[in-house]
């Protein structure tokens, strides 16, 4: 099966830890498939590494889908245009951020309420609310 685009080509905004610093990477995926709704598509690292008859079958593990429409709003795996993967990217980092920050001040309220793994303790109730400011800030009207 030749290796023909069948449709634009997507990006995402993708990081790594690097010795210095953190390594951010524009990956470029191109279009393998296309249903009337939505485009298949790998990154351009296993288009190119396979070929031959069982191309579609070795690349249907990498293929990821977007739908053809409705790239500029909601989430998407990749876009076919660079600032708006761009602000996926920072929109996935605000998201860690925030998960982040809650799993901290989660471990924060227990280490403060027990002590932390040298202290010893004695054995808590089955069930026992931590007074946890952070937690207690959150809007739980909405939920």
């Amino acid at each position: 099966m030749e290796k023909k685009n069948l449709g634009p080509d997507h990006y995402r905004y993708v990081d790594d830890m690097d010795p210095q610093g953190l390594e951010v990477t524009c990956k470029k995926y191109v279009v393998i498939g296309e249903t009337e709704q939505c485009w298949y598509i790998v990154d351009e690292f296993h288009n190119n590494l396979f070929g031959g008859s069982q191309r579609e079958s070795l690349l249907k593990q990498y293929r990821k889908r977007v739908l053809k429409d409705g790239g500029e709003h909601g989430r998407r795996f990749a876009y076919t245009d660079k600032s708006l993967a761009l602000r996926s990217y920072k929109q996935r980092k605000s998201w860690q951020m925030r998960h982040a920050q809650l799993a901290l001040e989660r471990a924060k309220a227990a280490i403060g309420y027990f002590g932390d793994a040298r202290i010893e303790n004695t054995v808590p109730p089955d069930v026992l609310v931590v007074p946890c400011e952070y937690i207690q800030a959150m809007n739980w009207s909405e939920c």
